[in-house]
């Protein structure tokens, strides 16, 4: 390619980044959002004390593995930046910047491969602008400026990296050098690696690799040295993980299938799947605002069978069809069906976790968005057609800078939710939030009315009202009994337990004088015996704990240190036995503070270290509450020593 030409290239990819940059920059002052709380503000560390940054690393409770890499890269965002939102969403950008540029380097080596044909200026225009609508697509507002998804952009990034280093060490694979073995043996599985520990998607690696060789390279070789070389690979990186993979599923399928503590079973969500990836597509190849938000828990789930859920499976069987048929014919379409499938193999299948979210499209997108761009420029007798794809660029764009420009206040990040979805329960409990730290109670007490019935299972949003009118004088009977109603009929929910600390607070700060403890210990016996609940021992303890602190709180020692150390033993969370040793201290029950401590150190030997930072401040504590009641015990010997002097002088 001519001197000029690279020039060029050069040129336009550093206007594509730095007017993504420049549409981006106005959302970096949004806030802090949801999750946000837990995995940023929670574990804010200030600088590089390494007992702090070890516990932070491996007490995330996020996925399998605790996801380590995200939260190393959130605490170096925290330590550089400071605790403001501005710092990790700028970080954010930053990676999303560096993944568009190796999206643009894979399309690059995958038309080679896919099109040689094809002439090298529309390989790279086709490549380019893939490149660039993926990163000024709306859709990825919410992954860029969601500070915890973090964890999302750094797994695509390493999933991008590895298979750069794949094709390269294929390549290499003819001559087998050491450069090839130290793509294949060295840099790729440590993408893998860093992959995985910044998010589970990581874990698809060997499933991309497989169809790179099943569309791209036909695993096709050039020699039998060649052929051994990339069996063994794939022996090693693919069928091995895959078959791994599928025993863990196997073996923890009891785990997995448990769907207890949601409002649909297994076979509920893969039928609900079918019309949320439906709708995803829509949202990548024809995006419109309104159907984008943060919120998407007002997806309605599918139920039964029926005649769309049967099209759509029809379409998902044709799809893949497709990507075994076409894969010498058309390779384009049905690498990007491929692609979009493997991408939501984790997140959109039989796995318990929420319906919907947009996030999961992060990478998942580029299929779709290559197979569109790359078909533009090659209708025949249309050449015209590939200025559609400048158009579209340009409509994103647009897009995007609309929904940054929404994404840069909380306020209007809610408003527009509600005003989109009025019947997403989140989007209400967020605004009523907001709206009673504005001081507008009435407007709060207004929004979680609407949360209530939008979901009548969840009685979060009922004792949150409950929270909201404390001190106000409000007969809170009829909501405790609404509470206890749902509460006997249905799961606890991560909202409900969140509620239920934010309440406790406020009675142990006298906030709530219409609530007393008596009644909030009824609504936990009343959810412990919930059949759901039950069979989730996780969320048991933490109804456990929460019991255990109000015993505490009314003088009910030994209930207290029973409940609690029964939630420990449910979580294995050794947190909960630092809130004993606060409550403990703060009661001056010095003894039983220090057994509880020593139970904490053996748990911190055990994990190596790792609970140093929770447990050393508590030691602190616990030292300086025996230095003053040593001093008070000596000041009291020291007046009965004085007291016969002062009565000879009487």
């Amino acid at each position: 390619m001519p001197k000029e030409s690279n020039i060029l290239v050069a040129l336009s990819m550093l206007t594509v980044l730095l007017g993504t940059v420049a549409v981006y920059w106005p959302g970096l002052d949004g806030p802090f959002l949801l999750d946000d709380y837990l995995n940023i503000v929670g574990t804010y560390v200030a600088d590089f004390d390494k007992d702090e940054i070890i516990y932070a690393v491996t007490h995330n409770q996020s996925g399998v593995f605790g996801r380590q890499v995200s939260v190393l890269s959130l605490l170096f965002s925290g330590i550089v930046h400071g605790p403001e939102a501005w710092g990790y969403k700028y970080h954010n950008l930053a990676i999303h910047l560096l993944n568009g540029l190796l999206i643009f380097w894979l399309l690059l080596k995958l038309l080679v491969r896919i099109s040689p044909q094809t002439d090298k200026i529309k390989i790279i225009y086709i490549s380019g602008l893939t490149a660039a609508i993926w990163l000024l697509h709306p859709l990825m507002v919410s992954t860029v400026l969601y500070s915890v998804q973090r964890m999302a952009q750094l797994s695509t990034f390493f999933i991008l990296l590895g298979l750069l280093f794949f094709m390269v060490a294929r390549e290499e694979s003819k001559n087998g050098g050491i450069k090839y073995y130290l793509l294949a043996y060295l840099f790729f599985p440590l993408c893998v690696l860093l992959s995985v520990l910044s998010k589970e998607n990581g874990a698809l690696i060997p499933l991309y690799v497989f169809i790179l060789e099943l569309i791209i390279y036909h695993f096709s070789f050039s020699s039998i040295a060649q052929r051994n070389r990339i069996l063994c690979f794939n022996v090693l990186f693919v069928a091995v993980p895959v078959i791994a993979g599928t025993l863990y599923l196997f073996t923890h399928m009891e785990s997995l299938a448990d769907f207890s503590v949601r409002n649909f079973t297994m076979g509920e969500r893969l039928l609900t799947q079918l019309p949320v990836v439906a709708v995803y597509l829509k949202m990548i190849l024809l995006p419109r605002l309104s159907d984008m938000g943060l919120f998407h828990d007002y997806f309605e789930v599918t139920r039964n069978f029926d005649l769309v859920t049967g099209f759509l499976l029809l379409v998902l069987i044709l799809a893949i069809y497709l990507i075994l048929h076409l894969r010498f014919k058309a390779p384009v379409i049905s690498f990007a069906i491929a692609w979009f499938i493997v991408s939501h193999l984790l997140e959109s299948t039989f796995f318990n976790l929420e319906l919907m979210f947009e996030h999961r499209n992060y990478l998942a997108s580029v299929g779709p968005l290559f197979g569109m761009v790359y078909y533009l420029f090659h209708i025949p007798n249309y050449p015209y057609l590939k200025y559609i794809s400048v158009f579209f660029l340009l409509l994103v764009a647009f897009q995007t800078s609309m929904r940054v420009n929404e994404w840069s206040s909380e306020e209007m990040i809610y408003q527009i939710a509600i005003t989109d979805h009025p019947d997403s329960s989140r989007a209400q409990t967020q605004m009523a939030n907001f709206k009673f730290r504005a001081g507008d109670i009435d407007g709060s007490l207004q929004h979680l009315a609407m949360a209530q019935q939008n979901d009548p299972r969840d009685y979060g949003a009922v004792l949150h009202e409950i929270v909201h009118r404390c001190g106000s004088g409000s007969d809170m009977a009829p909501l405790l009994e609404k509470a206890s109603l749902r509460a006997q009929s249905y799961p606890v929910s991560v909202y409900s337990l969140n509620v239920l600390d934010n309440l406790l607070l406020f009675l142990s700060e006298n906030r709530c004088p219409e609530m007393d403890y008596e009644r909030l210990l009824s609504i936990i016996a009343i959810a412990k015996q919930q059949p759901g609940n039950q069979k989730y021992e996780m969320y048991m303890g933490f109804l456990e704990k929460i019991e255990g602190q109000i015993y505490l709180l009314t003088g009910d020692y030994g209930k207290g240190i029973g409940s609690s150390l029964s939630a420990y033993e449910k979580t294995g969370m050794i947190r909960v036995l630092a809130f004993l040793v606060e409550n403990l201290l703060q009661l001056n029950f010095l003894e039983d503070a220090e057994y509880i401590l020593s139970l904490m150190n053996e748990a911190n030997i055990k994990s190596r270290g790792t609970e140093t930072a929770l447990i050393k401040p508590l030691q602190d504590k616990l030292e300086k509450a025996k230095a003053a009641a040593a001093i008070e015990t000596e000041s009291v010997l020291g007046n009965d020593d004085l007291g016969p002097e002062i009565r000879r002088e009487d």
